[in-house]
């Protein structure tokens, strides 16, 4: 049995994104050593360290923000700076909290050096998986903090779902006028996803209950999908016609309240988060108003050294601080498109 050492979690994305995943699980990547078979360094200057560790990446689907993530992890573990061989089984329970939970089992009987469970669904329900790493004395991460429970034992934020939100109101801050009203309705994720909760509260919290002028009208869960998000919206617009604001927890969403804007033929703002393609093209078009970029890349450079870390026990002490921050974002406009063009 492994002696029990200190995991790492990264949030967000997301939380991210929580849409259409692809499928397959048990996809496995393993990399060539750079050492040469003498043990020397190797062509590119790496050290070649001769050791090898094998981690497992239990994920909650694979859309394309959770793809983007585990990629980039797993790029960055491949391209480890010590030369280290590391093998990566990825798993994608396609937002089924109990598929979570037998993926992580499965990773369990592969005996891994560390395990790290993106647990964006299923809030408390996922603790079984957890525990069950901890008692098979495997060293576990999770990607959203588990209320009343931390026996996981490192967590790293790449980024705060909450800033998600509040960079959608310095967006709304940048383009205020305190002559007009602003009736809006939030668009959360889903009840199983506090990330969700997070970005709309970063909203609500930073524009709408800061000016007088701005009311929140309703909120809805629209399970972080464009179906979901756009029967919302066509009912809210015939039920409250006044709303001229609907800030959404992510672009898949956003797509859905666009679809509704424009069967409805009304003049809303439209705000998503996590800046995918589909987001950069509605802000393209003129359909949505803002989105905010993860820099996956950064999350998932920190993300990799940590696991690493973690899986060689080089973690001492208590690491579960939350950060609240804008580190990792970026607020994406028409603008910002059309510099960087």
């Amino acid at each position: 049995m492994k002696k029990r050492l200190f995991a790492m979690a990264v949030a967000g994305i997301m939380a991210m994104s929580l849409t259409a995943c692809s499928g397959g699980s048990g996809e496995e990547a393993k990399t060539d050593s750079p050492a040469t078979e003498d043990g020397s360094a190797a062509e590119d200057g790496t050290a070649a360290s001769g050791e090898s560790l094998e981690i497992g990446l239990a994920f909650p689907l694979l859309d394309e923000g959770m793809s983007s993530l585990s990629d980039a992890i797993i790029h960055f573990l491949e391209e480890n700076e010590q030369g280290i061989e590391i093998t990566t089984t990825l798993t994608n329970a396609d937002s089924d909290i109990n598929k979570l939970i037998d993926d992580v089992e499965s990773l369990i009987a592969k005996d891994p050096d560390c395990i790290y469970i993106m647990n964006s669904i299923g809030d408390t329900g996922v603790i079984p998986a957890v525990q069950a790493c901890v008692d098979a004395g495997i060293p576990v991460g999770v990607g959203v903090s588990i209320e009343g429970y931390n026996e996981y034992d490192f967590l790293y934020e790449g980024f705060s779902q909450y800033a998600c939100g509040q960079m959608q109101a310095e967006y709304m801050e940048s383009v205020y006028d305190e002559n007009a009203q602003y009736n809006c309705a939030v668009i959360t994720g889903d009840a199983g996803n506090p990330s969700g909760m997070d970005r709309s509260n970063g909203f609500i919290e930073n524009f709408i209950d800061k000016h007088d002028n701005a009311e929140l009208v309703i909120m809805g869960e629209g399970n972080f999908n464009t179906d979901d998000a756009q029967a919302l919206a066509e009912d809210w617009l015939i039920a409250h016609p006044e709303i001229n604001l609907i800030a959404c927890a992510n672009d898949d969403e956003a797509q859905g309240v666009v679809n509704a804007v424009k069967a409805a033929n009304a003049d809303v703002i439209v705000l998503g988060i996590d800046a995918t393609d589909l987001g950069k093209s509605l802000i393209e078009s003129g359909d949505m108003d803002c989105t905010v970029q993860i820099d996956f890349g950064g999350v998932a450079k920190s993300a990799a050294e940590n696991i690493i870390k973690c899986a060689q026990g080089g973690f001492e002490g208590t690491g579960n601080e939350v950060k609240l921050t804008t580190e990792n974002l970026k607020l994406v406009t028409a603008e910002t498109l059309a510099a960087e063009q």
